[in-house]
């Protein structure tokens, strides 16, 4: 998870670096480059971030208690049923 957050600070410092109007001089060609690598780069961060929001809730998910499974689970009382 560190390696991850450290990899969304990295995508966000190179996200500010090629977020900036065209400077004076610089080809259509470098700018269009520029902002293909800007979307990427967005793209990138997007998805680190979904792929951590997604392994939270594995990690929250797993940490809760196991319930009956299979044959348990058929066999296993109700809540609301009487012994």
């Amino acid at each position: 998870m560190e390696r991850v957050l450290a990899l969304v600070r990295e995508c966000r410092v190179v996200l500010r670096a090629l977020e900036h109007p065209p400077k004076p001089g610089e080809s259509s060609s470098a700018e269009a480059e520029r902002i293909l690598y800007f979307t990427l780069m967005s793209a990138i961060d997007a998805g680190l971030i979904k792929t951590m929001e997604d392994a939270l809730k594995v990690l929250r998910h797993a940490s809760q208690p196991l319930r009956p499974m299979g044959s348990e689970w058929v066999g296993a009382p109700s809540a609301g049923a009487q012994a």
